[in-house]
């Protein structure tokens, strides 16, 4: 399956924030995000999911556990099941890509998504 991201429809989901999924099937999924200066990722945990972020466009405060630190293009993280996590955007335009093991229910609505 090949999937262009225009076909794709991005999700507002609050705080100058949009959400993308990219692709997803039974037990992974890829999920853009789109982020405005100063926008939060609030922090969280995830008693079933791990999550590994990677630093498209821009930068971010990022928070994992008891770690925080300044995230540009090219970086990544992890974030392993119950442990807490969040983002802070310091730049416009900033870009997140997230794998999230298993898929996230949750994100899913039918005209953004695709699965295989």
């Amino acid at each position: 399956m090949i999937i262009t991201n225009q076909e794709l429809q991005g999700k507002d989901i609050g705080d100058k924030t949009s959400r993308k999924v990219l692709v997803a099937e039974d037990k992974l999924m890829l999920v853009e995000f789109q982020f405005a200066k100063g926008s939060i990722g609030v922090p969280h945990s995830h008693s079933e999911h791990e999550q590994i972020g990677y630093v498209v466009k821009g930068s971010f405060e990022i928070t994992v556990g008891s770690e925080t630190k300044i995230a540009k293009q090219g970086d990544s993280y992890y974030a392993a099941k119950n442990v807490l996590h969040g983002v802070v955007s310091l730049e416009d335009d900033s870009v997140l890509i997230d794998v999230f093991t298993p898929i996230r229910k949750d994100f899913f609505t039918p005209d953004e998504i695709r699965t295989v």
